[in-house]
């Protein structure tokens, strides 16, 4: 590599690497006094990268020119940055695939993230419209029970129901009456018993231009009476761990109230999607979106109920 000084000077000097050195301690060498030269600081250019020259020009008026004077050094000039520029874009074009599959990683972790919150929103709102249609399915229940009995007793026995006991059945059959009339024209009857029962029709009808549906998850026999059996033995255990810590002031330390801790604990909910779930439809999703969706679902809730357990202990 040739090393170039140019001093005001028509024709550049080669010299050696002492040379090089000499020149830079009295150039930059300012302790001693005596030592000082009228030298400015050099410009430094760097041509290239494989072979290259290095100019030092001490005059800063003119512009710093090119070590290279033979074709063949701007040959490998040229080449050299021909490989820069391809090595830079092909960096580019790399990092740009890169951040790219990042996102598409990122985004489809979002998707599954919202969607996970939309199927749990969905779940409660299932839940409160199903309590709500059978707490009124038995209170209208109920009524018309009460006053088939009442109808019963006034028309249909064979000894005849006479005084006061008559009044209070037919105040109690006018009363039935009227009270079902206005529930059922005050639209209370539409909003808690026909509103509920149509709700997967709603539901799906609102989502469908997200391209996902709403399905109930139908439990079997198994399930059902292991859910019977998880919800009968939390309440006795929760009832005798207020009757040991309440009433006979055990302390939490006891044999049995740990017992029935425990049972608490074994005796959890099933969670997840174990009454609704949200199904991709096929058509806009592919089977692997589709498989990864219920992977990304059943890991989730798994934690979950690792979690709550936990919190239970």
């Amino acid at each position: 590599m040739n090393i170039l000084i140019r001093e005001n000077c028509n024709h550049p000097q080669k010299i050696t690497s002492r040379a090089i050195g000499n020149y830079f301690e009295a150039l930059y060498d300012s302790s001693d006094p005596e030592k000082e030269m009228d030298l400015e600081q050099p410009v430094v250019r760097l041509e290239s990268v494989d072979k290259g020259s290095v100019e030092f020009s001490k005059s800063s008026n003119s512009p710093i020119h090119s070590g290279f004077n033979s074709p063949t050094a701007r040959r490998l000039s040229n080449n050299s940055s021909q490989r820069r520029r391809s090595n830079s874009r092909n960096s580019r074009t790399s990092s740009g695939r890169n951040v790219k599959s990042s996102n598409d990683i990122s985004s489809s972790s979002k998707i599954f993230r919202n969607l996970l919150i939309l199927e749990d929103d969905l779940r409660k709102q299932a839940h409160r419209q199903k309590v709500l249609k059978w707490q009124f399915t038995i209170f209208l229940s109920c009524l018309m029970g009460v006053a088939g009995f009442a109808f019963y007793e006034l028309y249909f026995t064979n000894e005849s129901v006479k005084g006061f006991y008559r009044f209070i059945l037919q105040f109690t059959l006018l009363f039935i009456t009227i009270t079902v009339s206005l529930f059922h024209l005050s639209g209370e009857y539409k909003r808690t018993i026909i509103i509920p029962r149509r709700f997967f029709t709603s539901t799906n009808k609102g989502i469908r231009q997200f391209n996902v549906k709403l399905v109930k998850v139908h439990s079997s026999w198994n399930e059902k009476f292991t859910d019977f059996i998880r919800f009968t033995s939390r309440k006795v255990a929760h009832l005798n761990i207020y009757m040991l810590t309440c009433v006979l002031r055990l302390s939490q330390e006891n044999m049995c109230v740990k017992f029935w801790r425990s049972v608490t604990i074994r005796s959890q909910p099933r969670i997840g999607a174990v009454d609704v779930k949200l199904m991709l439809h096929p058509k806009a999703f592919g089977a692997e979106i589709r498989e990864g969706w219920e992977i990304y679902r059943d890991e989730f809730w798994a934690r979950e109920g690792s979690r709550r357990r936990k919190q239970t202990i």
